[in-house]
């Protein structure tokens, strides 16, 4: 560890250090020291906090030694294995000597690290399963997942207000294994709701006889004049785009409609203009026709007349619309 420390020492003071303030590399040298005066006397997090500094500074693979150890020593096997494979590639990168005790470092880690496996039981078949507040993947499901040795909280969750949650508790070294069971208290997923017709079916009156059917409108009717009412606005926007263009040509056009090669986009874009407020305005009066037609009808048989696919189209030249249904 000496012999380490001495070699983060002279990690520092290698490199470009014209690219960066001499005052920042003495600081950092100096809380580098003091980082490993912390690590001596065992206080770890003090020491992470000074090796962090130092590693915003200059990051070397020494640097990350120390950065490993400290999270090794926290209990953030995970954190602290990731920063040992950083520090063993970087080390070999750069041919350092330091690179054998990083190994070791590592190997030994390796085998203290834990690992959970998380099943679904009965009532969580497809439940969405959170570990430590962090959603799993399918693929981490009934999977070895590395952990920290301590608790553990895993959420599963069976729809937006079902959930239920379960703790383990994880040593090192072992492999811990939760099966995921739904409580009976929760009870099976609701039904949804069937899907109704834009009006309820007619109900049997007093004396047997079928009453006057009654309405239940739906959303259907809101929709279909919705699209209309958006078709008469977008209709009224494409028009005022086609008369922009068309003033536009008259300025540059002459008098018998000859106009120039330079106006060919404007010619265009006004017939296009003309063919997309037409076309829009014939789904706008379809629409609100229908819409209004569902409201004020109440009868199956008109309902499904009234459903009919109905077809608009834009005549050649853009100069007209057809529009053809039933309702």
């Amino acid at each position: 560890m000496v012999a380490l420390a001495l070699g983060s020492a002279v990690g520092l003071s290698s490199g470009p250090a014209a690219a960066q303030a001499q005052s920042e590399l003495d600081r950092a040298r100096s809380l580098f020291r003091q980082g490993l005066s912390l690590e001596a006397a065992g206080n770890w997090a003090a020491a992470l906090a000074k090796f962090d500094e130092v590693g915003r500074v200059k990051l070397t693979p020494q640097v990350r030694f120390h950065v490993a150890r400290c999270n090794e020593q926290l209990g953030r096997l995970n954190e602290a294995l990731g920063e040992y494979r950083m520090a063993e590639y970087e080390a070999g990168e750069q041919n350092l000597t330091d690179l054998p005790a990083i190994t070791q470092a590592r190997q030994s880690l390796e085998t203290r690290i834990p690992k959970l496996v998380i099943q679904r039981g009965a009532g969580a078949e497809t439940a969405q399963i959170e570990l430590d507040g962090v959603a799993l993947g399918e693929k981490e499901i009934g999977q070895p997942v590395s952990v920290d040795p301590g608790p553990h909280r895993i959420v599963a969750k069976l729809s937006l207000d079902r959930e239920f949650e379960q703790s383990t508790v994880v040593k090192e070294s072992e492999t811990a294994q939760v099966v995921l069971v739904a409580p009976a208290s929760l009870g099976a997923a609701p039904e949804e709701p069937p899907t109704t017709s834009p009006y309820a079916a007619a109900t049997p009156g007093k004396n047997g006889s079928p009453a006057e059917a009654r309405r239940k409108p739906t959303v259907l009717p809101w929709v279909i004049g919705g699209v209309g009412a958006a078709g008469l606005v977008g209709s009224g926007v494409f028009y005022l785009m086609r008369q922009s263009e068309k003033n536009a040509l008259d300025e540059v056009c002459r008098a018998d409609n000859v106009c120039p090669a330079s106006a060919k986009d404007k010619q265009d874009k006004g017939q296009l203009y003309t063919t997309l407020s037409m076309v829009s305005l014939g789904v706008g009066v379809v629409g609100v026709g229908v819409a209004t037609y569902l409201f004020i009808s109440g009868s199956q048989q008109r309902r499904e007349q009234a459903l009919v696919p109905l077809d608009v189209a834009a005549l050649p030249g853009g100069g007209a619309f057809t529009v053809r249904g039933r309702f």
